[in-house]
């Protein structure tokens, strides 16, 4: 296990030969503190054909409804400083109008510190197997929301799962 005896692991640590069959809807993003922004710093070949762009350098918040962003950036914050993972189901709004929904894992991850400062982050799409997956416009509000406990806990309380 890449984590040891670790909080989380080191970005190092990690065996990306173990996870290459999943490595097309990986991605790694660096919250940025100073700006409250979560910018992506390696991004799998899946997300190219999801947004239609490259989001490598992109700031993840820009893909989100605005009515959302604080809460996806303090829930990204939540899960370094605890550190814990996140599990969701995401609706997205998609080109025809339509929404998909989709689902993603994110654990926290260091690199080099002794404090996690990255954010791992799995896309699962089996809520919708079909292909092609239409481009996404909008990553909306979460319908679930799991705290992972990966042994140091999760958050007190809650994020408030209602936008409005």
């Amino acid at each position: 296990m890449a984590k040891g005896d670790a909080p989380f692991p080191d970005r190092s640590a990690i065996d990306l030969k173990r996870f290459a069959k999943f490595a097309r809807w990986f991605a790694i993003i660096e919250p940025d503190q100073n700006k409250a922004s979560l910018p992506f710093r390696l991004v799998g070949s899946g997300f190219f054909d999801l947004f239609n762009t490259d989001l490598t350098g992109l700031d993840y918040l820009g893909l989100v409804d605005p009515t959302i962003k604080t809460l996806a950036y303090d829930s990204v914050m939540a899960c370094l400083r605890q550190p814990c993972g996140l599990w969701q189901i995401t609706p997205a709004q998609v080109a025809d109008g339509g929404a998909m929904p989709y689902e993603y894992t994110i654990l926290p991850i260091s690199r080099g510190t002794q404090v996690a400062d990255h954010i791992v982050i799995y896309v699962n799409f089996e809520l919708r197997p079909l292909a092609p997956r239409p481009n996404v416009d909008l990553i909306e509000h979460s319908t679930v929301w799991r705290w992972l406990d990966i042994g140091m806990g999760v958050p007190a309380g809650s994020f408030d799962l209602d936008p409005a």
